[in-house]
């Protein structure tokens, strides 16, 4: 019990030096997230899980990041690659972890109109809080990635693919789907249409086969897909 309540000072801490970081409502959601008893199983919501990581608090069975990272290193070397991230989120933990392993001319750019004021460039890393769309300059970049974008997928695949470039993303529940707007009805027909496209887009010009995998053991269900030339 001890632990437990440093570990909600600690993040309370860190919510009240990050004023405006988040929304109001988000705010609330974190708090209550943390203020409860702490069995809320592998998966954990992505700003907390942000948070999370920033402070060290992620246990080894919620790490999906290292999971993650250990299927993006065995299949491709990003160390010296030029990288565009989409969706990197409010604490780009990801962009982080990976720039913390590239040498020479590895860098990775990441895009997010919702990364905190609070985060700064690095030598290895640039933080570009502005959408990404298809007339982003993709010039020079090498590898794309995306770690849960949402609705932001399907942009990435078809610049991931328009452009040959290798890519990985982790796909999730956020798609569009039931809105006037479109036509999907589901998370899971929203999912298939991406994975077809992906694997349609890759064979059409030429990137191989499209890789799919899983990370169940962090109790998320959702794919993983890459090229494989």
């Amino acid at each position: 019990m001890k632990d437990l309540i440093a570990e909600q000072a600690t993040v309370l801490r860190y919510l009240k030096d990050h004023e405006g970081m988040v929304e109001d409502y988000e705010r609330d959601l974190i708090q209550q997230y943390v203020k409860s008893v702490r069995n809320h199983g592998k998966f954990v919501p992505d700003l907390v899980r942000e948070i999370y990581d920033e402070l060290g608090l992620l246990s080894e069975d919620q790490d999906i990041y290292s999971g993650f990272m250990d299927l993006l290193t065995s299949e491709f070397d990003v160390r010296e690659k030029k990288i565009v991230e989409v969706g990197g989120g409010v604490i780009p933990r990801l962009g982080k972890r990976i720039s913390s392993i590239q040498t020479g001319a590895g860098k990775i750019t990441v895009y997010d109109p919702r990364i905190s004021k609070y985060e700064k460039d690095t030598e290895r890393m640039k933080l570009v809080r502005q959408p990404f769309t298809l007339r982003t300059p993709m010039k020079d970049t090498n590898f794309m990635l995306a770690f849960m974008p949402c609705e932001a997928a399907e942009t990435f695949i078809n610049a991931a693919t328009s452009n040959n470039i290798d890519f990985m993303i982790a796909l999730c529940e956020g798609g569009p789907h039931g809105e006037e707007f479109d036509y999907f009805e589901s998370d899971e027909e929203w999912l298939d249409s991406m994975v077809y496209t992906a694997k349609r887009e890759v064979r059409d010009h030429g990137m191989g086969t499209l890789g799919i995998q899983y990370l169940k053991k962090y109790e998320n269900p959702y794919p993983i897909i890459y090229n494989h030339r």
